[in-house]
């Protein structure tokens, strides 16, 4: 049996690793138990998810607007880039104060946001297909579907969040109940160790 330099074996040292996080199995079951949950109410209630997430984004893009302005009065800066943070955070504010006016607008620019994302990234990974040899068929093939997501939530937003709020929720589900079933399976490995 290989012994460690402080004189404890290689298997005390699993066996003490394996107990500290054994003692914690409960952190896990909680994040598996809230996973499922929000996955549960994003399919039962994609609607009310997506309200939610857009709510988020307009208090993100207030407090980060509000932050770029700020920022925009620091020293050292150029003036390029002193009036590229005005712009920027006047921008995210405004559309901040739009996405609080109603709901519906908040979901709007909600999908107006996730399209350009798509669309961006479609885009790029497209230019990487394009000039790296590995992975290129890949590369192009995601592009493509990001391209068509993109465009898919820019004309049909509505729908299109729906269909995402649900995706979503399934995914958070199969989190949850994995996290889950491992904190149960971590809990009895610690068990079994311990004897």
């Amino acid at each position: 049996m290989s012994t460690m330099n402080s004189g404890q074996s290689v298997d005390e040292v699993e066996a003490n690793a394996l107990g500290q996080i054994g003692r914690n199995w409960w952190v896990l079951l909680f994040l598996g138990i809230i996973s499922l949950g929000v996955g549960v109410i994003a399919l039962v209630w994609p609607g009310a998810t997506i309200v939610v997430v857009a709510i988020l984004l307009a208090i993100w893009l207030l407090i980060s607007g509000i932050f770029q302005v700020v920022r925009a009065f620091a020293h050292g800066l150029s003036g390029g880039m002193r009036a590229l943070l005005i712009i920027t955070g006047i921008i995210s504010i405004i559309l901040g104060l739009f996405m609080f006016r109603s709901a519906f607008q908040a979901v709007e620019i909600l999908a107006i946001f996730i399209g350009i994302a798509f669309l961006f990234r479609g885009f790029g990974a497209l230019f990487v297909g394009a000039e790296e040899k590995e992975g290129r068929g890949w590369n192009i093939f995601g592009g493509i579907v990001m391209l068509i997501g993109g465009v898919v939530i820019l004309v049909w937003p509505g729908i299109s969040l729906v269909t995402l709020a649900w995706i979503t929720g399934i995914w958070l589900i199969i989190i949850g109940i994995f996290e889950i079933i491992s904190a149960f399976s971590l809990k009895s490995a610690v068990k079994k160790a311990m004897k």
